[in-house]
């Protein structure tokens, strides 16, 4: 059995803004494929050789509420990277494209060489792009 994860689903209460967002950030850490479907309601989705993350409009009734990592669910989303300068130059641009920088660039102890950068998407769902030798 093939293991891994084959896609995550965001909800997004500003998809255009996510869109934008997203569109930027995905294809330069490894998803350079999209693709929209609008029916039944409107997606995007970015892919790449290790699976996809699908953007979709949240619902109505739920369009007022913000992301909270301490919420039952989703915390964090952390993508790899292929180093520290892909890393500092993302961090550079996150916050023209709609996104806030949490904490920037930098190593962490979780593991030897572990660096990266906390950000968040436009409705505050945090994010983390990483690199740590193998």
């Amino acid at each position: 059995m093939r293991s891994g994860i084959d896609h995550l689903m965001i909800n997004a209460n500003d998809y255009d803004k996510a869109i934008r967002f997203y569109g930027w950030l995905m294809p330069k850490i490894g998803f350079p494929h999209s693709l929209t479907f609008n029916e039944p309601s409107p997606m995007t989705g970015y892919h790449g050789d290790s699976g996809s993350l699908w953007v979709v409009s949240s619902d109505q009734p739920y369009r007022n509420d913000s992301f909270d990592k301490g919420r039952v669910g989703l915390r964090e989303i952390a993508f790899r990277a292929e180093g520290r300068r892909q890393i500092d130059d993302l961090a550079r641009d996150i916050s023209s494209h709609g996104g806030r920088i949490l904490d920037p660039p930098r190593e962490y102890d979780y593991r030897p060489g572990y660096y990266s950068v906390f950000f968040t998407d436009p409705d505050g769902l945090k994010l983390e792009v990483v690199h740590y030798p193998e």
